[in-house]
């Protein structure tokens, strides 16, 4: 391929053995399909990149150097390696809904990986058309959250109601739609941008099972404009153990806990038995929710067994 002048790019998905990008700040907006010429730094979706189109076949190009990261959110596999799923992220979007019904030990796993990587986190309740999201222990989950200083909206793909609220929500962010399957993430995604429904539905591929009753549709990370931001939709995301490499920094995910903790005696102390331990105070106090305690043990269960 003839050397042209480098260009920059943002990653729109990864597809195999290449690149869906579209160009930034170029005479036009065209979309490009990109081979990786170093694997040096494997690009996901949201990589900020520099590429080389071919002068005779526009549509396609090179990707020569991939620009440093403002963020990564990643995971750890079920085969224990570290897997990239998306970069340059500001905002996750949790989706939940009445059915399959949240756990807060889910959508913690989402606000700690948020915190860990210091992006904002927000509690979407979608399908608010349907009864069941004014069910008692539903409305609760929401207000522990909201009590957390978290950001919490109501949608509904079916009527339309919140989407004014979501896409000011997310403003001129790149947002992360992340939530186990069957909560209605495409057809969200889909009521955000109706001119995408057709691209969505011809890149859903094979089904996987989820949590709940849900089936999860989307196979491929994607990014898509929406106004002045930028929404990213991933299948890699509905089930998440944050990367730490030491469990004790589990706690800096649990702002409440982290806080109580810092008025323990002991400066090891394990929160379990010890004398004068600020977090069993705090517990004792109702200044922790019993909820987000269980969460912090089964995460740090999973931290210090390895499973995932």
């Amino acid at each position: 391929m003839p050397e042209s002048p480098t260009v920059a790019a943002i990653v729109l998905s990864h597809l195999r053995r290449e690149v869906d990008v579209a160009l930034i700040d170029a005479d036009d907006a065209a979309r490009v399909r990109c081979f990786q010429r170093s694997r040096a730094t494997e690009v996901v979706t949201g990589d900020r990149v520099l590429i080389e189109r071919d002068p005779e076949r526009p549509d396609r190009g090179v990707i020569v150097e991939v620009l440093p990261r403002r963020s990564l959110l990643q995971r750890r596999n079920r085969s224990g390696s570290v897997q990239a799923i998306c970069a340059n992220l500001d905002l996750l979007l949790i989706i939940v809904a009445a059915d399959p019904e949240p756990h807060a030990d889910l959508i913690d796993r989402y606000l700690v990986a948020a915190r860990l990587d210091d992006l904002d986190a927000a509690v979407i309740l979608n399908k608010c058309d349907l009864e069941g999201h004014r069910a008692p222990r539903i409305q609760s989950l929401l207000e522990l959250y909201r009590s957390l200083d978290v950001p919490v909206c109501a949608t509904s793909a079916e009527t339309g109601a919140g989407l004014a609220d979501l896409r000011a929500l997310v403003g001129q962010r790149t947002a992360a739609l992340v939530g186990q399957s069957g909560v209605g993430k495409s057809s969200l995604l889909n009521a955000l941008l109706p001119e995408a429904g057709a691209e969505i539905g011809s890149l859903t591929g094979k089904t996987h099972r989820g949590h709940g009753r849900g089936r999860h549709t989307t196979s491929t990370v994607r990014l898509y404009p929406l106004g002045d931001g930028v929404i990213i939709d991933s299948p890699g995301i509905r089930e998440l153990t944050p990367e730490i490499e030491d469990p004790a920094d589990l706690i800096v995910g649990f702002p409440e806990i982290d806080a109580a903790a810092r008025h323990c005696r002991f400066r090891n102390c394990r929160h379990d038995q010890e004398p004068d331990c600020g977090v069993t105070a705090a517990r004792t106090a109702g200044d922790i929710d019993p909820r987000r305690w269980r969460s912090y043990l089964m995460l740090k269960q999973e931290l210090v067994t390895g499973r995932t």
